[in-house]
This record gives C-alpha cells, structure tokens and sequence, in this order.
C-alpha cells in the first residue's frame, strides 16, 4: 500500500510541476509574443526557465499538500476512501490553474505587470474590469479556459483513476506512517526552498528586462503571496479626520527652496555606499563605540557630517527604498513587496539618468531576496551587479562574497570608468557582511558583531585610501550612510535609528559639520538640491541644506509603531498599545501619526 501512496504523491507532484513547465509558461510566452516573448533568444528561455523552476516546485508543492494529507488520514484511518475527495480536489485545481494560467497570459498584455493580488479589487468591479475588451474576446478567452480545465483535470487525474488505495499491513502501519511524514517533509522543502529565506516572488527577479522576470514568475504562486501580504492600507492609522491631518501635516515637507551649495560642481559622479546595519552606536564621532568604527569617525572629520540623521525604518527593504527613493519606511508592510507598487516610486538613479548619468548597483548576494533587483531596476538601475557576477571561489560566506572583495571590484570598476571618460556615473553599493551570521575573514576584535562590523570600517578605509590616490578622487562625491541601525539594544530604543551620513571626496568645498535633525528620506532631495536638479516626486523627502528647512524632525517606525524627534525631544509610539513608550508628548505624538495616516493613504494609492 505504502509504494502506492508514495508513487501517487510523486506523481501528484511531478504533473503539477509539467502544468507549470510546459502549459503555464508556454501559453504565457506564446499569448505575449508581441510584447516581449518574440525577442527571447535561446539564452533567455533557458534564463527563465532556470530561474522559475524554484517558484514553479514550490507552488506544486503546495498544491500537492491536501493530496498527500487525505493519504495519510487513510493510512491512519483505513476506513477512510480518499479517492472522492482526490477527485474532486483535482478538478478544483484544474478550474483554478485554467483561469489562473489563461487571465495571466491575457491581461499581461494590459497590466504589464504579473497576476497577483490586486485581481481580486478588480473583480469587486467586474464592469469596469472588462469594460476595455470585447464580448467575443471575453467569449473566446472564457472557451479557452474550460478547455484548458479539461485537459488539466484529465492530467491531474491519471494516478488517481490508476492507483488502487488500500489499507496497509497492521505490522507495517508505522513504518508506512514514518515515510508518509518523510515524504511530507520533502514536501515542505519544495515549498519553503533550501536557501537561507524562504520563496519569495523576488527568487524569480534576475533580469533588467522586466518581462523576462515576469515570465519566470509563477502566477499562482504571486497571487498567493501577495494576497497573504496586501492590505487595505487606506483603511489603516486613521487617527484624525482627514481635514485635521492635512492640517498637521502640511507644513512638514516644504517645497524646494534656495540652498546652500558645498559642493565644487553640480555634477560629479556619485558614489552611494549604504553600510549594512552600521548605527551610529559603532562610530566615536557620532557618539558609539571607539574601537568598531575608528576609520569612519576618521572619514567623517574630513567630510560634510551630517551628525543627526535617523534611519527611516528598521530593516534593509525598507532602508534602501528610504535612502534611494526617499519614501518612508511602513511599520506594517514593505513597499518592496509589490512589484506593481514600487513602479511608482522615485528613484534617485531615475531621476539621474535624466540628466546623463549611467547607473549601477552593486550588491554581492543574492538579489532575488526580497523583491530587491525588481526595485532596483524600477529605481533607475541600469546595471545590477551581484554575486553571479564573481568567481564562485569569491563567494566565501554565507550571504555570498566579503565585503573587501566587492569593493576592490568598486575600485577596479571606477578605475575603468575614469579610464574609459564614462561620465558622469552614479553607483549604488551595499555592503553584507555585517550582517548576522557575522562571518567575516578578520579578528580584530574578540565579539563577533563587533568584529564584523570593525572590518567593514576597515574594507571602507583601505577603498577610501586607494581611490584618494587616483585623479577619480577629483570630481568624486561619495556619500555614505547605513540601510538602518543596529539592535545595540532593542529597535524600540530612541538610540536606534541614530546612522551616519557623511559626504566626501574631491567634489566638496571643504569639510565641515551639520547637526540639524534629518532623516534618512532626506538624502535624494539633499543631494538633488546640491545638483539644482528638481526633487518635487520625492514626496517624503527635504533639502536639509535649503532655506525652506525651517522645521528640523526625525521619523522613524518598527514593528507596528513610530518614534518622531524633534529639537523637544523624542516619542516612541506603539500603535498596538496605542501609547507613547517613552517620551510622551502630545504634539510630538499627533505629528507622528499625521506622517504614517498620510503615508499609508499614499501606499493604497501607489
């Protein structure tokens, strides 16, 4: 009995796999051959397919999960017919790969963004969901998919009408039980992936060509992660009428005013290096640590310091889009999650690239995690360079090659640039490996956090110093902040988004200190303001260096609460207890949610 099982559950398995491979993919392909399917060489079919197989095992995964419960309630209940309920299961998911696999194929062509959980805010207006195609394309497209459910139904259903299910042996009901739960946690290996994070939409994002990642996506796969994640995010923080929270808010974000130049030109080429976790508890300039980030606090003395910023939220997907977008990190959600979401976002590359500048982005992990090479490509990257990029005798730890490799290859890169006259340039680079499991090849230091951190000083030292000596140095803005702060102590803790950010390099006038409050969403309108580059889209971000900054203030959320600083002080909010933790005040607490009901009624909007 037992072989039978485990036969039909592999079998089960590998026909939702073939759906997936050689249906889903090819129908998406072929119904979208004008619009992008057509310029696919061999090379990138292969790509798409290789880089969905991972989204692909997981959904059939998921959809062989009831399958091999039912076998296993009639292994322990041997009474139990499991056959019926097989049936009609598969016909089930038949109809649901039918519609799913068809309405993703056609509405690419409109959308051109992949079926996911916004479907089902359309469906609530069927009328104005269809209002834009014909009765016969619906017609047609509706023929489509009963036909396609039919021949999935009958695929799905061969191991079932073939594989008799009968009880096993009483001597061998526990031996049987024991594969069946082997045979399970196989399963969930398929569905949760072998990487260090589970499957997320983002493992199928490789390409700067978006419809090659949407190729790759799994459409069934999306609409189950997104619907797990949206919200209704207007519906959400509404502390104030909407009358009394424009009131509060409005003069917060200024418009762009005159500012104060310090820079030599207005357009240098720029360096955005963001140190992973690296918060100003590490830094003795800034008030942290003598021995972890002697080399910074050195750096920060020869630069424009500014010595009062705060990170924007409290973990990467939200830094990068906070540094590089100037949107305000969400304590409840990641923008970078959607992918139809962060299309809208300003990107400081973007905006950029308007004025001739070529991009890039260096990251050498995984970028697939999370969403991230989606974002950035949406941002304004033009070239992503990641850890396929290096030998694989490079990728030495666990999140993928050390920070004193990767910015060897920056220098080597800008070394080439300068050599080549490929001005100007803009480069986004995030360091990894002061990041936990804290693997790095230096022991200075005997605390391990401590110690990765104090070589990620050094790495951006020995790349400082080397790059100083060459005539790149001379129109050179480097620009160095952190993706947010370290859990020192807890990232409730008003210490915790105090980062650096500091502009150096041959492009400044001269060193100097600034310590008006900011936030890290200031960086793109800063550093437009610099540029005389118009910055209005940011809409979360201000100039610090302009005359329109009248009202210095940090904001900052974690885990479903806020903190808000300003010249009176500091309050931590939680929005679950709906109370200030620390630091209560009452303007500075109206402020705080005046900010996040704005932000999240412009997230439901994006």
């Amino acid at each position: 009995m037992i072989k039978r099982t485990v036969t039909y559950v592999v079998l089960q398995y590998l026909l939702c796999l073939c759906i997936f491979l050689c249906i889903q993919k090819p129908l998406f392909l072929l119904f979208n051959w004008n619009h992008g399917a057509s310029a696919c060489t061999f090379h990138d079919l292969a790509a798409i397919y290789y880089h969905g197989f991972a989204l692909d095992a997981a959904t059939a995964g998921y959809l062989t999960v009831f399958p091999w419960l039912l076998l296993l309630a009639h292994l322990i209940f041997p009474a139990f017919n499991p056959r019926r309920f097989i049936i009609v299961y598969d016909a089930c998911i038949a109809t649901l790969l039918a519609v799913v696999t068809l309405a993703d194929a056609c509405l690419y062509e409109f959308w051109e963004f992949k079926l996911d959980a916004t479907v089902f805010f359309y469906l609530n207006d069927p009328k104005n969901a269809f209002a834009s195609v014909s009765g016969w394309y619906i017609l047609i497209r509706s023929i489509a998919i009963v036909l396609l459910a039919v021949v999935v139904y009958f695929v799905l259903t061969l191991p079932a009408n073939r594989i008799k299910f009968q009880p096993a042996p009483c001597d061998k009901r526990v031996s049987s039980l024991l594969i069946m739960l082997l045979l399970g946690g196989c399963l969930f290996g398929t569905i949760r992936g072998v990487r260090i994070w589970p499957n997320t939409p983002g493992r199928a994002f490789y390409s700067k060509t978006a419809f090659h990642n949407h190729a790759a996506l799994n459409p069934l796969f999306n609409i189950a992660y997104t619907s797990m994640q949206t919200e209704k995010f207007d519906k959400q923080f509404q502390f104030f009428t909407q009358e009394k929270c424009e009131q509060i808010y409005a003069p917060l974000f200024p418009r762009q005013g005159k500012t104060k130049h310090i820079l030599r030109t207005t357009r240098p080429n720029i360096l955005v290096i963001v140190l992973e976790g690296f918060g100003a508890c590490f830094i003795e300039e800034l008030g942290g640590l003598k021995e972890v980030g002697p080399n910074i606090s050195r750096i920060s003395k020869e630069s424009v310091n500014f010595t009062q910023c705060y990170c924007s939220s409290f973990r990467t997907d939200r830094g990068i889009v906070a540094a590089l977008s100037g949107y305000l990190g969400q304590p409840t959600t990641s923008i970078m999650r959607y992918s139809h979401k962060i299309q809208s976002l300003p990107g400081l590359p973007k905006t950029l690239k308007k004025y001739g500048y070529k991009t890039e982005v260096l990251y050498a992990s995984d970028m697939t995690f999370f969403n991230m090479s989606d974002y950035f490509i949406s941002a304004g990257h033009d070239k992503l360079i990641s850890q396929n990029d290096f030998p694989r005798s490079l990728r030495t730890v666990k999140w993928g090659v050390p920070d004193h490799e990767a910015f060897n290859w920056l220098y080597q890169d800008i070394l080439q640039k300068q050599e080549h006259r490929e001005e100007p340039w803009y480069t986004t680079f995030l360091t990894l490996s002061s990041h936990t499991p804290f693997d790095v090849p230096y022991h200075k230091l005997d605390d391990e956090k401590l110690n990765a951190f104090a070589y990620t000083d050094s790495c951006l030292n020995d790349f400082v110093e080397r790059i100083k000596k060459t005539p790149a140095w001379d129109n050179l803005l480097l620009l160095c902040t952190a993706d947010h702060g370290f859990n020192h102590r807890e990232i409730t803790s008003p210490d915790f988004p105090h980062i650096p950010m500091l502009l150096s390099g041959g492009a400044i006038t001269e060193p100097c200190r600034i310590d008006a409050l900011m936030s890290q969403t200031d960086l793109p309108a800063t550093l437009l303001g610099q540029l005389d580059i118009p910055h209005e889209e940011f809409i979360f971000s201000r100039d610090v260096l302009a005359d329109t900054y009248t009202y210095p203030f940090a904001f900052n959320t974690f885990n479903n609460g806020f903190n808000f600083r300003d010249s009176t002080g500091c309050t931590v909010y939680d929005n679950v207890a709906n109370e200030a933790l620390t630091g209560p005040d009452e303007r500075r607490e109206e402020t705080g949610k005046a900010i996040l009901q704005t932000l999240y009624k412009d997230l439901s909007k994006r």
